[in-house]
């Protein structure tokens, strides 16, 4: 089971990788699904599912993984996704498993982020450790298009700088909102609205991080 999960990830990620407009259409009934976590009769989720998540779990169904709702127990076997694994503001948009006897022995997670442009956002988040990032973005202009898809673990994208930088930031901000200050009526809370630059998704930068994926898989 575990075998046949790493090659049916290892196809994945190279078809996303070769063909990237494959992220790029429209599914509303897998919108639908997934913004109700496969109830149909709830309300939804938070945070609006996007094109990109749909396009992704649709690609995934297609090879064979099925939706497992959050709280669900073990599967006896079989290839499973779960969306919004740790909630709609956290990392991992999709959790990815493979059960046998009721087991989970094999999983990860993949985190989307999707620009028509050279930069996105990360807003209150960062790179995690060990969390698959898939970057759909656009190394063209918007007449003139030429879509990508960077495939990389968190750890090798972000510069030791960058690194270093961003763990200052985080502690500033953990430090402001542990004070909890009031200031009148108002009680402010410090979030990020972060950006990355695509710039560094070179053929030869994309190359190195998909292999280090692969590796990891």
């Amino acid at each position: 089971m575990a075998v046949m999960y790493k090659e049916k990830l290892y196809l994945f990620l190279q078809t996303l990788r070769a063909t990237p407009s494959l992220l790029e259409k429209k599914y509303p009934e897998m919108t639908n699904f997934l913004q109700r976590q496969g109830n149909l009769q709830a309300q939804g989720t938070g945070n609006k599912v996007t094109d990109q998540e749909a396009c992704f779990a649709t690609e995934l169904e297609k090879i064979g993984f099925t939706f497992l709702p959050k709280g669900s127990p073990n599967p006896d076997s079989g290839f499973y996704y779960k969306y919004q694994v740790n909630g709609s503001q956290q990392e991992g948009d999709f959790g990815l498993y493979a059960f046998q006897e009721g087991a989970a022995v094999k999983s990860h997670l993949i985190d989307l982020k999707h620009t028509n442009s050279k930069k996105f956002y990360f807003n209150d988040g960062w790179f995690q450790q060990g969390v698959i990032y898939i970057v759909s973005w656009n190394a063209g202009t918007a007449k003139y298009p030429n879509l990508k898809a960077h495939i990389a673990l968190g750890q090798d994208v972000p510069s030791e700088e960058e690194k270093r930088f961003m763990a200052e930031l985080r502690e500033f901000r953990r430090k402001a909102n542990a004070e909890n200050r009031r200031v009148g009526s108002l009680f402010p809370y410090v979030r990020f609205a972060n950006q990355y630059a695509c710039e560094n998704f070179t053929d030869e930068t994309s190359k190195l991080h998909y292999d280090s994926v692969i590796e990891f898989i």
